[in-house]
């Protein structure tokens, strides 16, 4: 009898955890993210020199992917595909885009569905951005002009989970990708909130949510970026900070170095001081959270639109220095296929 009740005991313990798994699922990613604010037009007022394009394609679930093309004034070197973060989407790219279009190359930026300017009512999962960028590939492929084009990807922490593990859905031409804080697998960016939520249980609530990705996604829901950059031969570099916050420097950045040991075409760039943004100077990308912080309370109007104008002057800002060390990688890659 008392075995009995353990047992009970014991599933009812595992299916409340189970419902917990999955509503904080829903809870993350049912949802809309990082709508438009405004600043992208902005911008692009302030700097009327850049030629654009939009661009648009259809997503693996039907609704439109949106994006923008920045058009360089001469014949572009190579595209540039960049991929955007977590809860944040092009307005957060479009300085590092300008530098890029300036060093001779065309940049498409794109937001996945449910995120930003492109359709849908939430991401449905971390697996989906690989999707997007599948779907993305597809239209640059099927593009007259774009697929003549060398190509080259950018991805930033769940972009740069993206850029990798879209090696393992389809052979694409790509001659070098660039990741910034990637997460090695779709479960990175939710292991630390769940670690510091749920200490106890940890564990296994995380295999919950792998299982659940897995249910919903399929097996591309189980691909790690190193195993993505296993499939290419392509120049890859990848920069993590150790003092990242939100994606693991050890459980994710030692791990792909110990995951990819050996191969000669892989340039691991481990920095400190640069947190999760690390494309951003430290005290931009340190202000820039608090602000956001502090625009989620309720605030006078006045106060509200002075922090937003703030906002936007650092979001308008770049690190050129590194922005010049991302550009040097890619001219190497399009040097090496020329050679």
């Amino acid at each position: 009898m008392k075995i009995m009740i353990a047992v009970i005991t014991i599933l009812i313990i595992c299916a409340v955890l189970i419902l917990l798994a999955y509503l904080e699922y829903r809870k993350t990613f049912y949802v809309r993210m990082a709508d438009p604010t405004g600043f992208t037009e902005k911008y692009l007022k302030d700097h009327s020199e850049i030629r654009t394009a939009d661009f648009a394609c259809p997503s693996s679930r039907g609704c439109a992917i949106r994006g923008i093309r920045f058009i360089p004034d001469r014949e572009p070197r190579a595209l540039i595909v960049m991929t955007h973060g977590y809860n944040m989407s092009i307005e957060n790219y479009l300085p590092l885009a300008k530098y890029f279009r300036k060093s001779g190359y065309m940049v498409l930026m794109f937001d996945g569905i449910g995120t930003g300017m492109s359709e849908g009512c939430g991401i449905y999962g971390l697996p989906q951005h690989t999707l997007d960028m599948k779907s993305v590939l597809d239209a640059v492929s099927a593009d007259e002009e774009l697929s003549d084009l060398p190509l080259l990807l950018f991805g930033h922490s769940w972009g740069g989970y993206a850029a990798c593990t879209v090696n393992s859905l389809g052979a694409y031409p790509v001659r070098g990708i660039l990741t910034c804080s990637a997460f090695r697998k779709s479960s990175s960016s939710m292991i630390p909130t769940i670690k510091r939520r749920y200490p106890g249980v940890a564990s296994f609530l995380i295999a919950c949510v792998e299982f659940l990705e897995r249910r919903i996604f399929g097996p591309i829901a189980s691909a790690t970026s190193s195993e993505g950059i296993k499939k290419t031969s392509c120049p890859v570099k990848m920069y993590h900070s150790r003092d990242d916050s939100v994606v693991s420097y050890e459980e994710t950045f030692i791990t792909m170095q110990r995951d990819l040991s050996g191969r000669e075409n892989i340039t691991f760039a481990e920095i400190n001081g640069r947190n999760h943004n690390l494309y951003l100077k430290p005290e931009n990308d340190k202000r820039q959270r608090e602000i956001n912080k502090l625009l989620r309370n309720s605030l006078p109007e006045q106060e509200a639109d002075a922090l937003k104008g703030e906002l936007w002057s650092l979001m308008s800002e770049t690190d050129e220095e590194l922005a010049a060390e991302f550009t040097e990688f890619f001219n190497g890659c399009i040097k090496k296929e020329t050679e």
